[in-house]
């Protein structure tokens, strides 16, 4: 299950506004959401992630997996808009 973290919002609010293809292959988290990833990426290397980190990390993980899929439609959509 997802928890609802900062990129989770973020993400549903910028899907919420009908971004075009464009703006979707544009799109990058804030450097706050980046941050917070990094930061638990960095910890559970350390092998310290506490339970309730460890699930917000998969959080992440899941949403930058989406995200990567979705980009990669909408680059599909922009190149063959642009043929």
């Amino acid at each position: 299950m997802l928890l609802k973290t900062q990129a989770a919002t973020e993400i549903a609010q910028f899907l919420a506004n009908h971004p075009t293809s464009e703006q979707i292959v544009a799109f990058h988290p804030s450097s706050k959401v980046a941050e917070r990833a990094y930061e638990l990426i960095y910890t559970e290397r350390d092998g310290s992630l506490t339970e309730e980190e460890s699930k917000e990390l998969e959080s992440y993980l899941v949403i930058e997996y989406l995200m990567e899929l979705i980009k990669l439609e909408a680059n599909r959509q922009v190149r063959q808009q642009a043929s």
